[in-house]
């Protein structure tokens, strides 16, 4: 009996385990699908958790601008004090972001910068006639204080500028987090808004643009400041509301001229000259969270663009680096001194009472300068 019962056995047509060819390729083709459909929400999920962090960035920036008005009974100063578009604008010494240091757990850094000395000491002189300093061919204003970030008269200054501060940096920006700058410095993916100066008489060939040209009466009229300024201003100063004003909002990936794509010049001179790795021609940096003319900025749109100069969010959104009309090199344009971000549809911006809130492309240039403006009187809906 045990015999036979294996001699049947052998005598069986017994069928190979395994998947054939076609059955290997369905389970291949179920796979891809099932990765394709995962894929997409994989990486909203990873942006949602980037956007999240760049809107705490904002909180905090917020936060130590509040904890500075409570401890100096002022704003800090916006570094950035008009927006001309040449080297008459006028600046203060150091940056906003500089001043607020100490109210982001960053004390250490703060302590090693000077906030005291005149300008004098690094060779400025005082003109009594238009109340301004004068450095480099730079304009400093009447009360600055401090010597400057890059002022080679001592090294630790350059030091301190360094340090990567991550509350700094929104993490959705795709250029290199620590390679910004082959000189080091640290970056800085936000902006301050010192004032706007987009066109809102609807019969002006620059309406919603920059009104042109800048220091004319018809730019006068079209400037509106905005919360910060640099003649120590306090919240209650700000008759829109708090809750209706930008304080600070994205303006990320400005990175140093040498980086493809992301690099962005300056057409305003350092107050100082002979600092190592200087800027080409002494310019200043406005990618570095030390310098001034990074931190605060004003809206005015894409004035230098070839092609559309409304004033928008996100101008010039692509192709990354920007598209011949309006590359991102150029002054302006795209990510260089403008509101800007890489969320899809918008921005973050940090609001003068503290919130965040998510501004979308699509908002109107007299809405974006109704809320960039912190005492026109003007209380428009935001989308």
């Amino acid at each position: 009996m045990f015999c036979s019962a294996i001699k049947f056995q052998k005598g069986r047509n017994v069928k190979p385990h395994g998947f054939t060819l076609v059955e290997l390729l369905v389970v291949i083709a179920i796979i891809g699908v099932l990765v394709a459909l995962l894929l997409p929400a994989v990486q909203a999920a990873r942006e949602a958790s980037r956007r999240s962090s760049c809107s705490n960035n904002l909180k905090q920036i917020a936060l130590g601008v509040h904890n500075f008005e409570s401890s100096h009974m002022r704003l800090p100063d916006s570094g950035q004090c008009d927006s001309t578009g040449s080297a008459s604008t006028t600046y203060m010494i150091h940056s906003t972001a500089t001043q607020i240091l100490p109210y982001i757990e960053q004390q250490a850094i703060y302590d090693k910068f000077d906030h005291e000395s005149s300008p004098a000491s690094f060779g400025a002189t005082y003109n009594a006639t238009t109340q301004t300093w004068t450095s480099n061919g730079a304009t400093l204003h009447m009360n600055a204080k401090g010597r400057p970030y890059n002022d080679p008269a001592n090294a630790k200054w350059q030091e301190a500028a360094k340090a990567y501060i991550a509350a700094f940096v929104c993490p959705t920006t795709p250029a290199v987090k620590k390679g910004r700058d082959p000189d080091g410095y640290g970056p800085w993916d936000y902006m301050f808004i010192a004032l706007t100066d987009v066109d809102e008489v609807a019969s002006s060939a620059t309406f919603k643009q920059r009104t042109m040209p800048t220091g004319s009466a018809a730019w006068q009229a079209q400037v509106t400041s905005g919360m910060l300024n640099c003649e120590g201003s306090r919240m209650s100063a700000v008759t829109d509301g708090t809750s209706n004003t930008f304080l600070c909002i994205e303006d990320a990936g400005r990175s140093h001229p040498n980086v493809a794509k992301f690099g962005a010049a300056s057409s305003r001179p350092s107050p100082v000259s002979g600092e190592p790795n200087a800027m080409p021609m002494g310019l200043r940096r406005v990618f570095a969270w030390a310098d001034a003319d990074a931190v605060t900025n004003g809206f005015s749109g894409p004035h230098n663009s070839t092609g559309s100069k409304v004033a928008k969010v996100n101008n010039h959104k692509t192709p990354l680096g920007g598209p011949p009309e309006c590359l991102w090199q150029t002054n302006n344009c795209g990510p260089n001194d403008e509101p800007f971000a890489f969320h899809p549809a918008g921005v973050n911006a940090a609001l003068g009472d503290g919130s965040v809130r998510f501004v979308t492309e699509s908002a109107d240039a007299l809405v974006l300068k109704a809320w960039s403006g912190a005492n026109d009187g003007k209380i428009l809906q935001l989308d």
